[in-house]
């Protein structure tokens, strides 16, 4: 443990980059309006959360990082025997943090937060949940029974608010502030150098890296996007070795990547993207002012991948893709629209100006000040 005399903020959760990068631009920016405090992220044992935490780790001293969740992908919380494993990460976290009392623990959503809240609870830390989603997930309807407050990130409705049992405050989702300044710059519809980014995600991207595949092996390069524009693809870990290969067999020369670090660059040299919906994402597309064409999970737990990009469909900001792999009209839809939208400007112009409408770039400090409050009126 580091020195008890610096304030510490405590952030749980994690199981992908979704839920981490939120809490990190949050975390930065504790540090920056409290010089001297410290970040600890108690997370999931998963490789996505120990390779983002180690190189923020590794590039900021202020921060540490733990695993006291599992490391299984979900929330899951109803499977026979969960409770009994909840109750012992909650136990790992709460000896973790007890030597030492946070001045608030903030959890950011998904079944790896629950130790970390439960254990704040326990110590009689405040507790501030982030849900990031249009439809919040089972954990933040669990956990809200037991928060100080919720800081919501894409619009929350009315019906879906009823779930949860703790003041609302709407914040947005934080980005990152390299990403966040992006949304100063004016967007590019017509670049010298056009560029498709395919993203996708830390989870999900093998059905995207499939459906992508398949939309582009429909015709000749010519035929699906105009044959100046580049492409580079994030086709996670487990995928890079096959899409690469897959797009040599095409005869095209693509910049395949497992994972990109540096975000911000690649999505200011974007002309247009494929993404999943996860929350964080469409908040850094937004901040961008990128046109995108959104392939939500359909897995994701309560469809919310579902209804947050039909949030930024209804906004006018992107096209929405139904249905997945299996369904032969997605792929015609996919083909079809990376063909109109490559060759169309104007359009693409207009998506632009419809995300930026859609963007909260100061929504890390609308999150640290909440925090900030909340840990005042605890010391008080």
């Amino acid at each position: 443990m580091k020195t008890a005399s610096r304030p510490l903020f405590v952030f749980a959760g994690g199981g992908s980059g979704g839920h981490l990068q939120p809490g990190l631009a949050v975390a930065a920016e504790l540090q920056r309006l409290l010089p001297g405090a410290e970040a600890l992220f108690l997370c999931s044992a998963r490789e996505v959360d120990r390779r983002i935490l180690s190189a923020a780790a590794a590039d900021n001293s202020w921060l540490d990082w733990a695993p006291t969740a599992g490391a299984r992908g979900g929330t899951g919380l109803w499977r026979l025997g969960e409770p009994l494993r909840l109750g012992r990460e909650s136990l790992r976290a709460y000896r973790r943090l007890r030597t030492r009392r946070p001045m608030v623990v903030t959890g950011l959503g998904a079944r790896a937060s629950i130790a970390g809240c439960v254990a704040a609870r326990l110590l009689g830390v405040p507790l501030v949940l982030l849900e990031f989603n249009v439809f919040p997930g089972a954990a933040t309807r669990l956990l809200s029974l037991i928060a100080t407050e919720c800081l919501t990130g894409l619009p929350v409705g009315e019906v879906s608010a009823r779930g949860l049992h703790c003041p609302l405050q709407r914040a947005g989702v934080p980005v990152r502030a390299s990403i966040a300044g992006l949304h100063s710059e004016l967007y590019i519809s017509e670049p010298g150098l056009p560029r498709l980014l395919v993203l996708g995600g830390s989870q999900g991207a093998e059905e995207v890296n499939q459906l992508v595949l398949e939309a582009l092996s429909g015709g000749v390069r010519g035929q699906v996007l105009p044959p100046d524009w580049q492409i580079v693809h994030q086709a996670g870990e487990a995928g890079a070795a096959g899409v690469r290969e897959r797009y040599a067999r095409l005869g095209w020369s693509v910049r395949v990547e497992s994972y990109l670090g540096d975000m911000a660059s690649e999505l200011r040299a974007a002309t247009l993207v494929i993404s999943r919906a996860g929350a964080g994402t469409l908040a850094e597309l937004a901040c961008a002012r990128r046109p995108t064409i959104l392939l939500p999970l359909r897995v994701a737990a309560g469809d919310h991948q579902w209804k947050n990009a039909e949030y930024f469909e209804t906004g006018l900001a992107a096209e929405l893709v139904a249905g997945g792999l299996a369904d032969a009209a997605a792929v015609v839809q996919l083909r079809g629209l990376m063909g109109e939208l490559s060759r169309d400007a104007d359009r693409r112009q207009r998506m632009s100006v419809a995300a930026a409408r859609l963007a909260v770039p100061d929504a890390a400090a609308r999150a640290a000040s909440a925090i900030l409050k909340t840990a005042a009126i605890s010391a008080q």
